[in-house]
């Protein structure tokens, strides 16, 4: 296998393991303890949550590489291409990196089967254990408890907040998701709770753990002082004026005081006040409110649950009210489609729903059964190219926005298409 490209490696780990995902980290713990990956130097930081956690990984990776700490960051999934999930320095790794990395994985994994998302875990844990990082930062893939980045034990674990997602595998019970989502906590280890009044089962997991929980509006919290400026406060800090982060929306400065928190519970690490600000100036991540600068206007957006909506719903009427806009629309099966389109109704001008070139995406032609379709301008196209184009066609005025959401799958197509 040792002349695979990348996307040679990924199509075959696709079709290695008997199911997409296995949530048994007994398979991949063999495998690193054979890597010799689990015994990590680095200050690691963790970070779980329904939504915010790749927003909170970007300001914590900006703010630490700012302040000149050598970073790695894993997170998922990727929008363009595999590399991003693994990033020194905010870089992305290097193909020839991360195919070595495989070609070490399948050496030592012997019959043991691992699932892709398994196999890139221990592709990120392998580069890390190459570099002289000083920090390392885990975005949870799904749950948290039994997710494949919890085989490394975090000094500092981070929940940004709990809603309903994923209900094939997590249910729809939020004290049980709050649970999984809090198995990434430690014992004597500090974990930030990035929302008010957390769910009992994290209050209760941590006393049993013997983790110390920090709350926000508990042991911290902010106040926006001005459109660009904020303060944060805890314990130790009466108020400490911030910049707004470079990732725009309501909830990025409630994601970057959790952020903060997280770095002020290591005393391993010194942060300069100057610097951090120019490290949340320069935060950045894909697909999040992400406004591109085309005529008309587009907003890339990877919302796919009711609080991620809501979030997109509350920018748009913050920062661009009154316009008409236009969805490009794709959505995954597993999601609540009924609920996510009664918050949608009367919301958009028009409507441009399509297939997306993956087998979780609920079908175009199922979606445009849905009755709130029937009722609203909507579109019919065979993949999302034709749909973003079929969206500028229905524009009538320079000032209308084509908002493109929906998940991953929707939104890359388009940043392929147009740019970033």
């Amino acid at each position: 296998m040792k002349n695979f490209t990348l996307d040679e490696w990924i199509e075959w780990q696709c079709k290695l393991h008997s199911t997409n995902m296995d949530f048994n980290l007994s398979r991949i713990k063999k495998v690193a303890t054979k890597l010799n990956v689990l015994k990590i130097k680095p200050i690691v930081f963790t970070v779980a949550g329904t939504n915010g956690k790749g927003s909170t990984v970007a300001i914590l990776e900006s703010i630490l590489v700012e302040n000149g700490y050598n970073v790695g960051s894993y997170t998922s999934p990727h929008l363009i291409s595999f590399n991003e999930r693994i990033k020194i320095n905010k870089i992305s790794a290097e193909t020839k990196e991360i195919c070595d990395a495989f070609e070490i994985i399948e050496s030592a994994r012997g019959k043991i089967s691992l699932t892709y998302f398994e196999f890139s875990t221990l592709a990120a844990f392998t580069i890390f254990n190459k570099k002289n990082l000083d920090i390392i930062i885990l975005e949870v893939g799904l749950g948290g408890r039994l997710d494949a980045v919890n085989i490394i034990d975090p000094d500092i674990s981070i929940i940004t907040n709990i809603g309903i997602d994923h209900t094939s595998i997590l249910g729809d019970d939020p004290e049980k998701i709050a649970y999984e989502k809090s198995g990434i906590m430690r014992r004597n280890k500090h974990a930030i709770v990035g929302y008010t009044n957390p769910h009992n089962s994290i209050r209760k997991n941590s006393e049993d753990i013997g983790s110390y929980l920090n709350i926000i509006n508990e042991e911290y919290s902010y106040k926006v002082k001005s459109q660009k400026n904020w303060l944060f406060s805890n314990s130790k800090n009466k108020e400490i004026e911030y910049e707004n982060p470079g990732i725009i929306g309501n909830i990025q400065i409630n994601n970057a005081a959790t952020a903060i928190q997280a770095i002020d519970c290591c005393e391993k690490i010194v942060l300069d006040h100057k610097k951090t600000n120019i490290g949340l100036r320069k935060s950045f991540i894909l697909g999040r409110f992400q406004v591109l600068k085309t005529s008309p206007l587009t907003i890339l957006d990877m919302a796919h649950n009711e609080q991620s909506i809501e979030n997109l719903l509350e920018n748009l009427n913050k920062y661009y009210p009154q316009k008409d806009y236009h969805a490009v629309f794709g959505i995954l099966k597993d999601k609540k489609v009924d609920d996510i389109l009664i918050m949608l109704k009367r919301k958009f001008k028009s409507w441009h729903i399509s297939n997306s070139n993956n087998e979780r995406a609920l079908n175009v032609n199922e979606l445009k059964k849905n009755n709130f379709f029937i009722s609203e301008n909507t579109n019919v196209y065979d993949n999302i190219e034709n749909a973003y184009n079929g969206a500028k066609s229905k524009i009538e005025n320079k000032n209308d926005i084509i908002v493109v959401f929906g998940s991953s799958y929707t939104v890359a197509p388009v940043i392929n298409m147009i740019g970033q």
